[in-house]
């Protein structure tokens, strides 16, 4: 779509050329031409007729010889006159008798025809008769091709002057254009209101020209309104600065082109001198009659002090998310302090009872078999005489460990006081409890004593006793009663072995090595 400053400067170009072209008509400037062309070679053509008439009376004989006075004479008139290509001199019955370039190529006149600019016939008479004739022919005086014209001295005038004339007419008018424009002279009434709005505001037109920038936009930018009024935003390179990176193209622009509001882009303002300002820009296209768009209302809101408040609350947030984590790290410490023996860092006995009632609970409500397991270090007390409280310390984590990874998954170990342990196998029969005890008493029998690091060939033995959930046991402190005291008869019968309690007797199953 044409601007109306170029529309004015094709109009006006038109005008001066169509006057120039009348100018010539009426003036007779610039000068025909063909005229000119005709008169100067009327004169070349009689002063080449005078030169061949004197060679024919000096040298009548040697013609029609190639090197005759008049073939010579012929090709100096071609030398001397450029636009000249072919001269022939014939005879009184048409006979050739010189000739100079290809003349029939470039002859047209017929015979009693007058010349033209292009073709010149001079006739020779000799006593008062016709003797014959010179005749040439001239390059064209007016182009004949397009390419020519494009050449023509005249055309390629009056295009430098069209030219010239629409690239200054428009500029001047571009510019003259700003004031005159219709659509900038926007009411006092309407800047005072836009004035009175906190947001930004510009009004621009179609090609994005600023129309009206309101006083909140020029305090946001340090300008002044009149100083903006005119200027086109695509040129106002701290806007498109402030502009997102992935802005494919302006939101005035974009709201223009597709009809539609571009909402909610988001601008970074940094000026010299002025403190960085966070914005939101809205543009919508301003239309008029059927869809009509003619222009666009962009607007501006500060956000900077909100964009501030939310990094100090993403700030404070980020805090308290890691005290928060600080804090539940901190539990979990004291969790596995009030959960775990500090020694063994397995389950200590107020735990151990938690987990016990919890599985035996369990256990009763789904008529599932609950074993438990109580098993005591042997001669400790000589351990401790002999290798001192840390070398029995040692040999408490080594049984802890052994403890621990004979058991199957589910299954867990306390420290029960001491040199004593307890075992909870949920789900686990008393043959279950008798065959995981003994696999830990051979485990124990055969690498405990390597527990005194500093100590070497020393032997660590451990007692068991088993006991199973049944009618007569209530509860888990039952439970685990019942298997101390069959710990108590291994410990009465020579130690290192595995006893299970029933409520008939108590079973003793003899260690398979026994050291």
């Amino acid at each position: 779509m044409l601007t109306p400053a170029v529309r004015i400067a094709l109009g006006l170009v038109s005008l001066m050329v169509t006057l120039v072209l009348i100018g010539e008509v009426f003036t007779g400037y610039p000068p025909d031409r063909e005229a000119s062309a005709r008169r100067h070679r009327g004169q070349v053509a009689r002063i080449v007729g005078g030169e061949v008439v004197v060679a024919l009376r000096t040298g009548v004989a040697d013609l029609p010889a190639p090197d005759s006075t008049v073939q010579r004479v012929l090709k100096d008139a071609q030398l001397r006159e450029p636009k000249l290509l072919s001269v022939r001199v014939i005879g009184a019955s048409g006979q050739p008798l010189a000739q100079v370039g290809e003349h029939a190529r470039g002859w047209r006149l017929e015979p009693g025809e007058l010349s033209n600019a292009d073709n010149i016939r001079v006739p020779l008479i000799s006593n008062g008769n016709a003797w014959g004739e010179v005749q040439l022919v001239f390059e064209p005086a007016l182009p004949t091709t397009l390419r020519g014209w494009l050449h023509d001295p005249l055309a390629q005038w009056l295009v430098f002057i069209a030219g010239v004339g629409f690239v200054a007419f428009a500029l001047y008018l571009r510019r003259v254009l700003r004031h005159l424009d219709p659509n900038a002279a926007v009411p006092e009434r309407v800047r005072n209101a836009f004035d009175t709005l906190t947001e930004g505001v510009l009004v621009l037109d179609l090609t994005g020209r600023i129309m009206l920038a309101n006083q909140a936009f020029c305090e946001l930018c340090n300008e002044n309104a009149q100083a903006l009024t005119g200027v086109d935003a695509n040129k106002l390179t701290w806007m498109l600065a402030a502009l997102p990176p992935d802005a494919q193209a302006p939101p005035w622009r974009q709201a223009v082109q597709q009809k539609k509001a571009v909402l909610g882009v988001p601008l970074t303002l940094e000026l010299e001198g002025l403190p960085r300002r966070e914005l939101v820009m809205n543009c919508a296209p301003i239309t008029e009659g059927a869809n009509q768009v003619r222009g666009c209302l962009a607007t501006f809101s500060d956000v900077t002090e909100l964009h501030e408040r939310t990094e100090r609350l993403q700030v404070a947030m980020g805090e308290l998310s890691a005290s928060q984590r600080e804090i539940e790290r901190k539990n979990e410490e004291l969790t596995l302090l009030a959960t775990r023996d500090a020694l063994t860092g397995i389950f200590n006995r107020r735990s151990l009872m938690q987990q016990a009632e919890q599985r035996f609970a369990e256990a009763g409500a789904a008529a599932t078999p609950i074993s438990c397991i109580m098993c005591d270090i042997d001669h400790f007390k000589q351990v401790n005489d002999k290798f001192g409280h840390a070398g029995g310390d040692q040999v408490i984590q080594g049984a802890a460990k052994a403890l621990s990874r004979g058991l199957r998954l589910g299954d867990f170990v306390g420290r029960y006081g001491g040199e004593e342990f307890c075992i909870i196998l949920p789900g686990g029969t008393a043959a279950q409890a008798v065959e995981i005890a003994e696999r830990l008493r051979e485990d124990i029998d055969a690498n405990l004593g390597s527990a005194l690091r500093d100590h070497v060939g020393v032997k660590v033995t451990m007692s068991f006793g088993v006991a199973e959930i049944g009618p007569h046991v209530p509860d888990p402190a039952t439970l685990i009663d019942l298997a101390d005291q069959a710990l108590y008869h291994s410990k009465k019968n020579g130690r290192n072995r595995v006893t299970t309690w029933s409520p008939t007797a108590v079973v003793s199953a003899e260690p398979i090595a026994n050291g």
